[in-house]
């Protein structure tokens, strides 16, 4: 009887394959809020929702889609702090679905009229985002026609009831066979059908993995609906054996730019073919380890948690801010009780590099994994201006009407850190960097310039550790700041 059962398992792994992909953000997140879901605002009726202001939406300023998850763990604090202009999508997490007859579950204190509201008069879509991360379930989901047709029919009544522009299907962890042969006619039927029954300006969208760890057809994938989410976060993750960076922009083999450019483990086709059919997530959150030591890529003693941008980047300013080279992230650490530890997260800066690369590839657009990890910060808010409003592109590629030296970055930082310029004449430019002593250290710059933006990296690895100035001198005016080399 053993062998038997035996050799049904071994069966069923060959025809299913095992899931070994690890558990995502989004799913671990869920995992942890999912006991907790007391949504304390009045609840809401649905008469009240407005649909999406097509002129307004048309008329936004964004050169590019800007999509967030909104948890409904976030949904009392964050919707306060967003800047509408700078959202082209907002998705509502999460809604469920029952594999017994394809029924949906709403999120937690559903319907968000209110968010959905301001969303819509602002010109931003509101998506539903339906999430299942157990692989047994998915494969009923998307194999068995009964379930798939009713879900299907829930998911137009769903939309159609609180006045949505689309759903974006999170199903992690799919089995191989799953991967290889379902998920893609699952998708292009959802996508079809919602097309037909609703209208085409209905968005089928899908969070999709930020490596293809084995059987997926991504390209058949961005076919099978009009795009997908790239989680491009998860890189280190809880059970990594060395802390690191949850979304590298470059370094080692597994990275952001692979993921967009590798034709095997990525999405490189479709970025080749068609890039309007991606978007790429990033984290505004990171992770906290603790370590043997403090030195970059240390072994992990035990994985304490994930932070949120604004947590994570409170906490730097107190432990001091450093930067890998080698990831192009910031991370910090810190010793307490004769214990280690580090956190690695991105700020804007880091996210601003990759913001570049999604412009640079002709993404559809970026999106954040998730919309109120920020709190009431506005450095991200500024970022996602400067790179993707129309009136910031435009004004980039002005000539300056004026000197500007900017702070450096990082600062402090450990040896390297960049300083940035911008002159409005033609003129003779020098930058130098000083001690405190006013002993000249180093000559960056000693040339002619003409009128525009500048940056120039700063390597201080032969000098000690401490308090250096910058100095910038356009013609007859100087401009002075000061930074730190913390070794």
């Amino acid at each position: 009887m053993k062998k038997t059962n035996l050799i049904i398992i071994l069966i069923l792994a060959v025809t299913f394959g095992y899931s070994q992909e690890r558990k995502g953000a989004h799913q671990l997140e869920w995992e942890a809020h999912k006991n907790n879901v007391e949504i304390l605002h009045k609840k809401q009726s649905a008469e009240d929702i407005i649909p999406l202001n097509k002129t307004k939406s048309e008329q936004k300023e964004l050169s590019a889609a800007v999509f967030g998850y909104l948890p409904y763990w976030e949904y009392d604090s964050a919707p306060q702090y967003f800047q509408y202009d700078l959202l082209s999508h907002i998705a509502c997490f999460d809604f469920g679905v029952s594999i017994t007859d394809g029924s949906i579950s709403n999120p937690s204190g559903w319907p968000w009229t209110s968010m959905i509201n301001d969303a819509h008069t602002s010109g931003v879509k509101v998506i539903m985002c339906v999430i299942e991360f157990d692989n047994d379930d998915i494969h009923t989901i998307i194999t068995n026609t009964a379930v798939k047709n009713n879900f299907f029919a829930n998911v137009k009544l769903t939309i159609e009831t609180y006045n949505l522009d689309g759903v974006n299907i999170d199903f992690e962890g799919l089995y191989y066979d799953d991967r290889a042969n379902n998920i893609n006619p699952f998708m292009s039927e959802l996508t079809d059908y919602i097309h037909t029954n609703i209208g085409s300006d209905q968005e089928i969208s899908f969070a999709g993995p930020a490596v293809n760890w084995s059987s997926w057809d991504l390209f058949g994938l961005a076919s099978a609906c009009d795009y997908i989410f790239i989680m491009g976060y998860g890189y280190w993750w809880s059970g990594s054996s060395t802390a690191g960076p949850i979304s590298p922009l470059e370094g080692g083999y597994y990275n952001v730019t692979n993921s967009l450019t590798n034709i095997s483990s990525g999405y490189g086709t479709v970025t080749q073919n068609n890039p309007e059919k991606l978007i790429l997530g990033i984290p505004y959150y990171g992770r906290k380890w603790e370590t043997t030591n403090q030195k970059e890529e240390s072994l992990v003693v035990e994985h304490i948690g994930s932070k949120t941008f604004s947590s994570a980047q409170s906490e730097s300013e107190t432990y001091g801010l450093l930067w890998s080279l080698i990831y192009k992230t910031p991370w910090y650490t810190y010793q307490s009780s004769g214990k280690y530890y580090q956190v690695w997260f991105d700020n804007d800066s880091s996210l601003g590099l990759k913001y570049d690369l999604a412009i640079e590839k002709n993404l559809r657009g970026v999106g954040m994994w998730a919309l109120g990890y920020d709190g009431s910060r506005d450095e991200l808010w500024d970022k996602l201006r400067e790179k993707f409003t129309v009136t910031s592109i435009h004004n980039n590629n002005e000539v300056p009407d004026r000197i500007k030296l900017f702070s450096n970055y990082p600062n402090p930082f450990n040896p390297i850190t960049t300083i940035k310029y911008e002159i409005a004449n033609p003129d003779l430019v020098q930058l130098n960097i000083y001690n405190l002593i006013s002993e000249k250290v180093a000559i960056l710059v000693n040339d002619y310039k003409v009128a525009g933006n500048y940056s120039v990296e700063f390597n201080g690895s032969n000098l000690p550790s401490g308090v250096y100035v910058y100095v910038l001198k356009v013609g007859s005016v100087y401009k002075v700041k000061k930074m730190v080399l913390l070794k």
